[in-house]
């Protein structure tokens, strides 16, 4: 039998895999118990972890044959990633850890859900579409090294739970993979 939190049943979340979500938030010492200096540096990077992550592309742009269409196209792909998950976020509806208590909220973040990740699916958007646009580029390692690094810092900061930076960053993947094949 299926069991549901009384918040999680208004939201239609099963208990099981929020509770693990919360469990995962907790084993990682996110929220409340954050240590200042590694906390300082999700919140860092929570905020600018863009930034390498755009100087990667720029840089591919440059090197790269047909750099700048490609570096467009895959910008453009990040924007509409972007723009379906915050309209699926909004359909699930599935709170953050500080909304409900778990942290505080380290990011000054707005309380829009949070599932999926839009940070994440914007990143892993950018990775899956210069893993196949560009496979053998050595920036491809900054890309994805970012994307997961942001996630994490997300999580610690307490903007996000584990499963919304995995859910968003597979999403992210997946559509920047196809809009390569696409673009390309």
């Amino acid at each position: 039998m299926h069991t549901t939190h009384p918040a999680a049943e208004a939201l239609d979340i099963p208990w099981g895999w929020r509770q693990r979500d919360v469990q995962l938030f907790r084993w990682m010492r996110a929220g409340h118990r954050a240590r200042p200096w590694l906390l300082r540096a999700a919140k860092g990077l929570s905020h600018w972890g863009w930034l390498p992550l755009f100087a990667a592309l720029c840089a591919m742009a440059w090197r790269l044959d047909h750099g700048v269409h490609l570096v467009l196209s895959c910008v453009g792909a990040a924007g509409l990633a972007q723009v379906a998950c915050k309209r699926f976020a909004r359909r699930w509806a599935a709170p953050r850890p500080f909304a409900l208590g778990l942290s505080p909220n380290h990011l000054h973040h707005g309380a829009r859900a949070g599932f999926p990740s839009t940070h994440a699916v914007v990143m892993g958007s950018v990775a899956g579409f210069m893993a196949l646009a560009a496979p053998a580029d050595p920036l491809l390692a900054v890309i994805g090294a970012m994307a997961l690094a942001t996630a994490c810092a997300r999580v610690y900061a307490g903007a996000h739970f584990p499963s919304d930076v995995l859910a968003g960053l597979g999403l992210g993947l997946a559509w920047g993979s196809l809009a390569a094949g696409w673009w390309v």
